[in-house]
């Protein structure tokens, strides 16, 4: 991406051991840091502590099978099967082109959500707790 461009939502996207979750709608990724307050009669007011950090990642998609070819999507039912199977998953949050930042790490998912509204398409949702370092490099 040339610099000063803005990661558009459409091209921005979650994958799971490599795929792209299929029909995604929308994705995201949030990371905390663990702070601690320190004061003593040498400190004036308050220093803060950083402790280790933590991430969660959520995304939702359309209800769909995944079509057999190509084989680069996972579907929500493969997505709720990982997390009745305790699979710990590879993640990567990134558009995928040369130049562009990826931020990547290993993920449980911890919640799956399905809705199915009368003459509506179905939807999934789903909450992944992240397990380990989070990584963050440019795309070559």
């Amino acid at each position: 991406m040339a610099a000063g461009q803005f990661y558009r939502g459409e091209n921005l996207r979650l994958s799971f051991q490599g795929d792209n979750l299929y029909h995604a709608t929308s994705c995201g990724l949030s990371i905390s840091t663990a702070t601690e307050e320190l004061a003593s009669k040498d400190i004036e007011g308050t220093e803060i502590s950083m402790g280790n950090y933590s991430g969660t990642l959520s995304t939702e998609a359309l209800l769909a099978d995944k079509p057999v070819a190509p084989a680069t999507y996972v579907d929500p039912i493969e997505l709720a099967e990982y997390q009745l199977n305790k699979t710990l998953l590879d993640w990567e949050f990134t558009t995928g082109v040369a130049g562009d930042k990826k931020v990547s790490g290993q993920c449980y998912v911890t919640q799956s959500d399905f809705t199915a509204e009368n003459q509506q398409v179905g939807t999934a949702s789903f909450s992944f707790l992240v397990s380990g370092d989070i990584a963050i490099e440019t795309i070559v």
